[in-house]
């Protein structure tokens, strides 16, 4: 199991690059990685104290995603010992482990609530641009290639 503080560097990995990049114009790796689609670029921003990080969506819309959501992505993405299924479906039916059905199982929990909004994708796409991921093409027992993502050197 990650180690406290190993989580704990990459967050401040981060939060660096939150800060490093805060209100530029990103676009979704996940461009690059699995080629071009619709996906909106994205500015960011550390809200204080710190706890969330916004990802202002070119529509204008925001999106705050809770710090514990990263530690929990690199909590899971170390576990694993190799890619994970990044998993964003509108169906919360998750079958395997993906790192969505993970967020969500847990968010239901903290926030008591029956749905959840989709983080996973924006969270894969701060985990690689802060070089601590990668994302990967992966095959699961049910056949058709999908969107993964793995913890550099795990």
């Amino acid at each position: 199991m990650m180690k406290n503080r190993e989580v704990a560097a990459k967050i401040e990995l981060i939060k660096s690059y939150v800060n490093s990049n805060s209100g530029k114009w990103v676009e979704s790796p996940r461009n690059k990685a699995f080629g071009e689609n619709k996906r909106q670029k994205y500015q960011l921003f550390q809200k204080n104290p710190g706890d969330k990080i916004l990802f202002k969506l070119e529509s204008g819309n925001p999106l705050y995603i809770d710090i514990w959501r990263f530690e929990e992505a690199v909590t899971l993405l170390y576990a694993s010992k190799g890619p994970v299924k990044i998993g964003a479906r509108i169906s919360e039916n998750y079958p395997g482990i993906s790192l969505e059905g993970h967020l969500i199982k847990i968010a239901k929990k903290v926030y008591n609530r029956s749905a959840d909004i989709r983080t996973a994708p924006h969270i894969a796409d701060l985990l690689v641009l802060a070089d601590i991921a990668e994302f990967k093409r992966i095959i699961p027992a049910k056949g058709r290639k999908v969107h993964g993502v793995t913890l550099k050197g795990a």
